[in-house]
């Protein structure tokens, strides 16, 4: 019988290969692993809104959310505005998916390259497009307020520039106007059909709790920010507040 001659060199060099193929291998399961497993941080605002809100009334943007923030958990709160809610979330492959974003259905995000998320949320909201979300050390109110509002004017009477001035900070507080301290914009919920017909509105506030609403309307060619007065409520009727006269004319 003729005697098989085995090369045991090249027996040791495929079991080296195949030993070496195999770690790759694992190392890429664990890789694949460890991606699927990251949690995502940092907090995300709606710059698809923001870009829209100089150009119209907020409260009438179509929008599924206005903030996602991430706290490297497995779940994401989401600001609603009116509401804020906690939802679970999964990444698979290069999506993740917002768990029970739409009551029983899921809805689809992704990252993009220079660190914002776009949501796929154009169905829901009526639009061709999809919204983007920027990663923003700021909240979203004060986002929006820097986009609205936020800067230094001069208060004019009888269309006459005054000594006073006036200040509204994007993180709500002001300084100058009359005994008010703080002011919120309404973006959402019920203070949107409260005045009629509906306007950009804002309430001013005070350490003592008192609030006041107001319409206001800007100017972009004049610099002006003219603060209107309101009906006071109508018992029994929600909204349905007229607008009546000027109360502050503020110009930048």
């Amino acid at each position: 019988m003729k005697k098989i001659q085995v090369n045991t060199s090249h027996i040791l060099k495929f079991l080296t290969a195949l030993t070496a193929f195999a770690a790759l291998f694992m190392a890429g399961c664990n890789r694949n692993s460890e991606d699927e497993n990251q949690k995502l941080t940092g907090k995300f605002v709606n710059g698809t809104f923001l870009s829209k809100v100089s150009d119209s009334i907020p409260g009438l943007i179509p929008v599924y959310c206005y903030q996602l923030d991430f706290n490297g958990t497995d779940s994401v709160d989401v600001l609603y505005g009116f509401e804020q809610t906690k939802l679970a979330y999964q990444k698979t492959g290069n999506k993740y998916k917002i768990i029970n974003a739409l009551k029983d259905e899921d809805m689809i995000f992704v990252l993009n390259e220079d660190e914002g998320i776009t949501l796929i949320d154009s169905a829901w909201n009526g639009t061709t497009k999809n919204s983007t979300f920027k990663k923003s050390k700021s909240n979203f109110v004060t986002a929006l307020n820097e986009r609205i509002i936020a800067g230094e004017y001069k208060i004019f009477k009888d269309d006459k520039q005054t000594p006073q001035n006036v200040t509204l900070n994007a993180d709500g507080t002001i300084s100058g106007l009359e005994k008010f301290t703080n002011y919120t914009l309404c973006y959402s919920g019920d203070c949107v059909s409260e005045i009629y017909p509906i306007s950009n509105s804002i309430t001013f506030s005070n350490e003592k709790t008192e609030k006041v609403m107001y319409a206001f309307k800007i100017d972009k060619i004049k610099k002006s920010l003219e603060i209107y007065h309101i009906e006071a409520p109508i018992r029994d009727i929600k909204g349905e507040r007229a607008v009546k006269g000027v109360a502050f004319d503020l110009r930048q």
